[in-house]
């Protein structure tokens, strides 16, 4: 079902939810996806969506399970971190881990970060491998390219109290690029991986799952464009001029997304370059190419001073499948 929303978000919202209180789940899950999709960049809306899903839905998920989190994170994914949904989150999370010992020092925090399709599943992996670590990978809810305080805040006060029961925090985010100076405060031994994959076939990774025809994505063309159909994610990346006169669905239009998609990852790459060599004790950089070499692994190891070990077989190559991606979420 391909909603097209020709009418206010207000008309919207009460269709969506009479179709919730009527039981009819699966319509208001496709209609409350496709405001969400129309109005990524409101906020106030977002917020008010994702306190309704829960009001209507969280008796379903039992308290004190990673269940509920993961319905919580979900939430957060597809609207925004507000005062309800956090305040469930953390009373969930504290349940959870009243069966661990808290720590007498803290664990450490370390992010991986990468421009995307750059094996940041892998590694979330790999340090999901050591023995009592808590390791994620881009756990909800979304920071933006201008991150927004509520969004920066939930991950702070989630990796602290993570890192009072865990010896090793980790999530790998393309986000976590424009909040790392404040965590290098808010977590003064905290430390980042920056994976740096080939620009060329990243980009062709991106173009794949972007799509080309009608209906497809671009999550660096400004808002409302007209061109391609807006997204969720559109707001955690940055945006990019469109020149006048583009039309959807032509060649021109896609040889317009390849270089927007190919500025980001040079410009994000280059990003993580400086970053290494200003704090070369805090930030580490690795190919996604060697990423699975002896060698890159005994720099990780020195570099973090854990035994990690990479996967036998790469994660998430050639899809992007968002259900088992939530597994990685806590």
């Amino acid at each position: 079902m391909n909603l097209q929303m020709e009418f206010d978000a207000a008309t919207a919202i009460k269709i969506a939810e009479y179709f919730e209180k009527s039981g009819f789940t699966d319509a208001a899950n496709r209609m409350w996806l496709a405001i969400n999709h129309v109005t990524a960049y409101d906020c106030d809306l977002r917020a008010k969506l994702g306190d309704i899903l829960f009001d209507s839905r969280e008796k379903f998920c039992e308290q004190g399970t990673v269940l509920r989190s993961r319905f919580l994170l979900y939430l957060m994914a597809i609207s925004f971190p507000t005062e309800k949904l956090v305040g469930a989150y953390f009373q969930n999370l504290r349940q959870i881990l009243r069966s661990r010992v808290k720590r007498s020092q803290t664990g450490d925090v370390v992010l991986g970060i990468g421009a995307g399709r750059c094996g940041s599943t892998t590694l979330s992996a790999a340090f999901g491998g050591l023995p009592d670590a808590c390791a994620t990978h881009e756990n909800p809810p979304h920071i933006f390219w201008e991150p927004v305080e509520e969004q920066v805040r939930f991950h702070i006060d989630r990796l602290r109290l993570l890192a009072d029961y865990f010896p090793v925090v980790f999530d790998a985010a393309h986000w976590w690029l424009n909040t790392c100076p404040r965590i290098f405060i808010e977590f003064s031994r905290s430390k980042l991986i920056g994976l740096v994959r080939e620009t060329e076939p990243c980009v062709q990774s991106f173009l794949k799952f972007q799509g080309r025809g009608f209906g497809s994505m671009n999550n660096w063309a400004p808002p409302e464009n007209g061109v391609w159909k807006p997204s969720l994610w559109d707001p955690t990346y940055p945006k990019y001029a469109l020149p006048a006169g583009i039309a959807p669905n032509t060649d021109e239009a896609y040889t317009l997304k390849t270089m927007m998609i190919t500025r980001y990852i040079t410009e994000y790459n280059q990003s993580l370059s400086a970053m290494a060599a200003a704090q070369p004790q805090r930030v580490m950089l690795i190919r996604t190419e060697a990423l699975n070499d002896p060698v890159t692994t005994t720099r990780l190891r020195n570099f973090v001073g854990l035994d990690v070990t990479m996967p036998a077989k790469s994660l998430n190559v050639g899809n992007d499948d968002e259900g088992a991606q939530r597994e990685f979420w806590f």
